[in-house]
This record gives C-alpha cells, sequence and structure tokens, in this order.
C-alpha cells in the first residue's frame, strides 16, 4: 500500500508545482522507481476520466477520509489498472464498497461518449496519434546550423516565431 500513498504523494506535488513529475518520483523514498513511475505516468493520463467518474459516483462525499489524489490513484488501478497488488490493504477494503458504483459509473461514461474501449475515453491531445512524432526542434548551437543556407522553409518559419 505504500505505492499507492507515494503515487498519490507525487500528483499531489506535481498539481501544486513542487516538481517535475520524474524528479519528484525520483525523489520520493519508494524503492521501485519504475513500478511508481509507470503508475503515476497512467494515473495523469487518465486524470479527467478518474475525476469524473469519481465525482459522478460520489466517492469522496461517501468516504471522508480519502484524500483526492488517493482516490484517484486507488480508482485507476481498480477500474482501468491491474488491480491490487498484494491483499490491497484498508484501501482495497474502502473500495470493495465502493466497486459496482464506480463500474458502472464507467460504463455510463462510456455510452455516453460513445466508446467502448477504456484508450477510446481520453481526449484528443493526450494521446499521440498515428505517425505523430514527439520530439523537441533543437536550440542552441544547433539552431545556428538551422539557420543556414541549406534550411528548410519549415523551420524557419519555427525559428522565426
Amino acid at each position: 500500500m505504500a505505492l499507492y500513498a507515494a503515487a498519490a504523494a507525487v500528483l499531489a506535488g506535481v498539481e501544486s508545482r513542487q516538481g517535475s513529475l520524474k524528479g519528484l518520483v525520483y525523489a520520493s523514498s519508494f524503492q521501485n522507481v519504475k513500478q511508481l513511475y509507470a503508475l503515476v505516468c497512467e494515473t495523469q493520463r487518465y486524470s479527467a476520466v478518474l475525476d469524473a467518474v469519481i465525482t459522478s459516483a460520489g466517492l469522496l462525499r461517501a468516504e471522508k477520509k480519502l484524500r483526492p489524489h488517493l482516490a484517484k490513484v486507488l480508482v485507476y488501478e481498480l477500474l482501468l489498472g491491474r488491480g491490487f497488488k498484494g491483499r490491497g490493504g484498508r484501501w482495497k477494503a474502502l473500495l470493495d464498497r465502493h466497486q459496482a458504483r464506480l463500474k458502472a459509473e464507467l460504463a455510463r461514461l462510456k455510452v455516453h461518449r460513445g466508446v467502448s474501449r477504456n484508450e477510446d475515453l481520453l481526449e484528443v491531445g493526450s494521446k499521440p496519434g498515428p505517425g505523430e512524432l514527439e520530439g523537441v526542434v533543437g536550440v542552441g548551437d544547433h539552431q545556428q546550423a538551422l539557420r543556414g543556407e541549406g534550411c528548410l522553409p519549415a523551420y524557419s518559419l519555427l525559428i522565426a516565431s
């Protein structure tokens, strides 16, 4: 259960702009950094969907002790992830009480948006499309090289702006 608490702390830190996601993950005291980073990235990726499900299910109103970031991580793991690791502790028992309502709200959201897969719930901007390149245009020394004679018109427009 330390994984979920650490993931919630990282999400809270990112939201309050205490640091970058990767920096906060590495600064945490959790041993398995890859597992924590994967959980935080996927939870943040589905953040809008999880917020909608949590709000419509009334989970935070029903469970006063459950913090919003921890609820988001736990609901991700229950609905979209691989399930709880190990026995799950007290948080698994808490979410088992609301599991039917949460799954029903996710199904209602899918029907409302007209999708059948969880990945289709993501907004267009949050998932890379086919053929999209992720990268950064070079700056500094490389910028000098792009301004030369052999510069493509598309790159010269990027440099001018």
